[in-house]
């Protein structure tokens, strides 16, 4: 069995992670036990580790993205979220961490490993403060342990900047602090590197929202930023240096192979997240699974008609990977038909084939072989663009919790988006910036020409259309990157939050795959088989897989009227609505009632 890092936690750290918001984690004896010794500390800040995702969530953080179809909505995705509604107001972790930081102070100790101790404890501080930041906007900032009757449990809100500013400062401390330099065994805990991938991702959060939502940019933008004196300009620059500083000395790269993509749905982007072990020289932290345990369900989640919302890729969004000489993909052919699948999947950036099943994807079938497998539109797909990113390729693991695969948290991939953007919006990226950023992350991905060592000159009117309060074609491809690079590893929301883009989570289509004709059987990776027989008749009970379409239902078959051959385009179709005070969740009317001195937010009143 491999080691699992921090999902087994010590007996002391699950006794201090007990804790409530005002209970003491007790004794004065366990306390001694605690802080008295190294093991004691690091046992504790063993339990901070379960507050990152878990085997439970780490594949599917946030399923709230506009480029991807699902199969259900929840509340606050159909605009009904209300105060009432909201029940995640909670301060228990950052009491657990607040308690540590007060209480390692013991001389016994040297100081250098308290030190390094309490930085793990900052990070983790910022790493929930910067959450709260991102749901309430506003929050109390509480840095000692809340006892029944301190006075820090009727403060209002302090401004963003308080908040930013003392996130800065703790991983600051940390990154000075924090001992351990080198990658950790399996990445699975923190080092000082750590620090400053959480500083970099934070600041540009927090730099872009103020950017973006001030002047209207947002409906309640202003009235977000009221309190605000740092600028956007010098949380960008906090963010490039950050990302800079690990880019110059730290001990991570890219993970390349001699061979970048093997043609089956697998190659060195793949790699990443469906390993047993974590690919250590890109992942700074992981999730570490094991199949005795049996605790990964990314198979079941992706695979099973049974479990989960069905997510899977849009058209709309497919259309963004570029094709491998640098070009702009376009879905039709030079005589005005568009493409099949089997073309639309042949001759791009390898990262879609490494993220969906293309035409050439193979998975192991029950009796061990590897076979060309497509997209199962009959109880799973709703788009024709299955996900595999997470997926281990033998059908063996779709209908349990099996999957042994480590889950990335934390790549130095984003380290390199988070740094091209920050210097963009500066206005300072250079062609080496973007060559060693986005030109390294393309070359990965097998494109060879266009914008690999020169910043782009052009605008793509495609992308633009995503974004068109955005002019700058620079800021516009690292958008195109971005979201190309970091598909369903649980930002999209919160990239769309930052840059006021909430509308495309209503707006953007949920399409699917080009159909060109219903009632014929169709062959999708053109193997010779047929894969799936698309019809409008329910009652179809012939010898093909099938998947009923409508015109006006929810699973739809839209007619292309530019197509010559009179094809189809799938479409899925289901409520979605964005206000622009879902920006920033409510307060608890709950909270409110017992603290009156906190305020409600823009819009929820």
């Amino acid at each position: 069995m491999k080691n699992i890092g921090y999902i087994m936690l010590p007996a002391l750290a699950l006794m201090a992670a007990a804790c409530d918001l005002t209970e003491m984690p007790q004794a004065e004896a366990g306390r001694n036990m605690i802080f008295g010794s190294e093991t004691g500390l690091e046992n504790y800040t063993y339990s901070f580790y379960n507050n990152l995702p878990d085997y439970g969530n780490a594949f599917k953080i946030n399923t709230t993205m506009d480029n991807a179809a699902k199969n259900q909505t929840g509340t606050y995705e159909v605009g009904a979220y209300t105060t009432n509604t909201s029940t995640s107001w909670s301060w228990s972790a950052i009491r657990n961490v607040n308690y540590f930081i007060k209480y390692n102070t013991d001389p016994g100790v040297s100081e250098t490993v308290r030190n390094n101790y309490t930085g793990i404890a900052r990070l983790f501080r910022a790493y929930l403060y910067y959450d709260k930041l991102v749901q309430y906007g506003e929050v109390p900032w509480v840095d000692v342990p809340l006892e029944p009757n301190s006075p820090e449990l009727y403060k209002t809100q302090d401004s963003r900047d308080v908040i930013i500013q003392h996130i800065i400062d703790d991983l600051d401390y940390a990154y000075n602090n924090i001992t351990e330099s080198a990658i950790t065994p399996n990445s699975n805990t923190v080092n000082r590197w750590t620090a400053l991938f959480y500083k970099a991702r934070f600041c540009l959060f927090e730099a872009s929202f103020r950017k973006y939502h001030a002047n209207g940019g947002s409906e309640f933008g202003n009235d977000y930023l009221k309190n605000c004196k740092i600028t956007a300009e010098e949380l960008y620059q906090e963010a490039a240096e950050a990302a800079g500083t690990i880019i110059n000395e730290g001990p991570y790269s890219l993970h390349t192979t001699a061979d970048m993509y093997t043609g089956d749905g697998r190659g060195a982007y793949r790699d990443l997240f469906i390993s047993d072990n974590p690919v250590t020289e890109e992942v700074m932290l992981a999730l570490s699974l094991d199949p005795v345990m049996q605790l990964g369900e990314a198979n079941w989640y992706y695979n099973s008609s049974t479990y989960g919302p069905h997510l899977c890729m849009t058209r709309a969004f497919a259309k963004t990977y570029l094709n491998l000489d640098g070009s702009v993909y376009n879905e039709k052919k030079d005589n005005g038909e568009y493409k099949t699948f089997q073309e639309e999947t042949t001759g791009r950036d390898y990262r879609l084939n490494q993220t969906i099943r293309g035409a050439d994807y193979t998975c192991k079938n029950s009796d061990g072989e590897y076979v060309l497998t497509t997209a199962n539109m009959t109880g799973h797909s709703l788009t024709g663009y299955q996900f595999t990113k997470y997926v281990m390729d033998d059908v063996a693991f779709d209908n349990a919790r099996t999957n042994y695969n480590d889950v990335p948290l934390a790549r130095y991939a984003e380290v390199l988006l988070n740094y091209a953007e920050a210097k963009a919006e500066l206005g300072t990226l250079t062609d080496e910036d973007w060559s060693i950023t986005i030109g390294a992350l393309r070359r990965r991905a097998g494109i060879t020409g266009g914008d690999l060592d020169t910043k782009p000159v052009t605008v793509d009117p495609y992308i633009q259309t995503l974004y068109p309060d955005v002019t700058d074609p620079v800021i516009l491809e690292i958008r195109r990157e971005r979201e190309i690079e970091l598909i369903l590893e649980g930002l999209r929301l919160n990239d769309l939050k930052r840059w006021a883009c909430g509308e495309l989570w209503e707006t953007a289509p949920w399409d699917g795959i080009y159909v060109p004709a219903l009632d014929t059987p169709l062959d999708l990776n053109g193997d010779g088989t047929y894969d799936v027989y698309i019809t409008e008749d329910t009652g179809y009970s012939g010898s093909y897989k099938s998947i009923a379409m409508t015109m006006d239902g929810s699973q739809q078959a839209v007619r292309l009227d530019d197509d010559p051959k009179g094809g189809y385009k799938l479409n899925y179709v289901i409520s979605r609505e964005w206000n622009d005070n879902m920006y920033i969740y409510p307060i608890p009317e709950v909270v409110i009632q017992k603290n009156t001195n906190l305020k409600q937010n823009p819009g929820w009143n």
